[in-house]
């Protein structure tokens, strides 16, 4: 410091005294450090763009649209160190990793089953489960398909159950083509087709003769390139691909109207058997960090608008008030 000095006493006034007013400032930014951190909107005394750390979600394909939505506003919005990351591995995939503790968040299409609630007791991982839209698997067909107008959960009983040796069109309906049915379907990780399995057969497992696949845009892919295909999965992938495909309206019964599945069918159940609603399971322990902790609130604020950017119904007024008196417990 005293050859500093000494070498500003050496400088002409006008530059010495210039030279000691910036070095006073950098010596005082020196010693004051880095700026404090601002408020979050909760009030707090950290800011969001000062966390850091690592949120894993895995889970149902459907529910997959929501959960990336959310990742991607968050990332934008909060410009944060926080990374999240998304997977798609079915609703069952999901829960399978969540309980060898490889997961935050199971994005979900169905209720977790008892055996996976029992391995989750048995490993002390407590869950808390939020709504955040709702869905109805949609039966779609080829669009150069003009016989099918519609078809009834007893045709689809008939058509998925195990060990069906119904092959054709014209095996479902004397009127239609005797042509070959060509099915699609998700794979037996997934919760849609859990969901399918328990709303139309009221067993855990249909055919397997037909092609399978975890991920929904290869099954539109398929039914789109097929004159004869067939398949279901959730609402979202047909809204986004009405272009290509033609939804079934389905008839839930005898006396029944056959209704097609839409935003207004879906929430007030008319659309039956096959609207349902979606979840997405928290670790309780994962709650408690907080870069999971403002992930799941941003989501949880915006879920009415992500479910929308999403293609599905979003949770109801009671829904969204439930969900936040559930995270503000935590």
């Amino acid at each position: 410091m005293r050859a500093f000095m000494n070498f500003a006493q050496r400088l002409r006034p006008s530059r010495k005294s210039r030279f000691v007013r910036v070095a006073a400032v950098l010596l005082t930014v020196a010693g004051c450090g880095a700026p404090e951190a601002t408020t979050t909107r909760e009030g707090g005394d950290r800011s969001t763009a000062a966390l850091s750390g690592k949120v894993v979600v895995d889970g149902s394909s459907t529910v997959f649209r929501i959960s990336k939505a959310a990742q991607i506003a968050f990332a934008k919005e909060e410009k944060s160190r926080i990374k999240v990351n998304v997977g798609s591995h079915g609703t069952g995939g999901g829960f399978g990793r969540y309980l060898e503790g490889e997961v935050d968040i199971v994005d979900a299409s169905r209720e977790a089953k008892p055996e996976e609630e029992a391995r989750a007791k048995e490993k002390g991982f407590e869950w808390t489960r939020f709504v955040i839209g709702y869905d109805g698997i949609t039966i779609a067909v080829n669009p150069k398909n003009t016989f099918a107008k519609g078809i009834t959960v007893a045709q689809l009983a008939r058509l998925f159950e195990p060990g069906s040796r119904l092959s054709t069109w014209k095996d479902l309906d004397a009127s239609w083509p005797d042509r070959k049915i060509i099915l699609y379907s998700p794979d037996n990780d997934s919760g849609t087709y859990d969901f399918f399995c328990e709303a139309i057969l009221k067993q855990p497992e249909h055919r397997q003769d037909l092609q399978a696949s975890p991920d929904d845009n290869m099954l539109v892919k398929g039914i789109a390139g097929d004159i004869d295909g067939l398949g279901y999965f959730g609402y979202a992938y047909y809204a986004a691909n009405k272009d290509k495909l033609r939804a079934l309206p389905v008839q839930d019964g005898p006396d029944a109207k056959p209704v097609m599945p839409t935003q207004e069918t879906i929430l007030d159940r008319s659309y039956t058997p096959l609207a349902r609603p979606l979840y997405i399971y928290v670790k309780n322990s994962a709650l408690q960090r907080p870069e999971v902790k403002e992930f799941v609130a941003f989501y949880l604020t915006h879920n009415e608008a992500l479910a929308k950017k999403a293609g599905y119904v979003p949770p109801t007024t009671a829904d969204m008030q439930a969900n936040q008196a559930a995270l503000g417990g935590k």
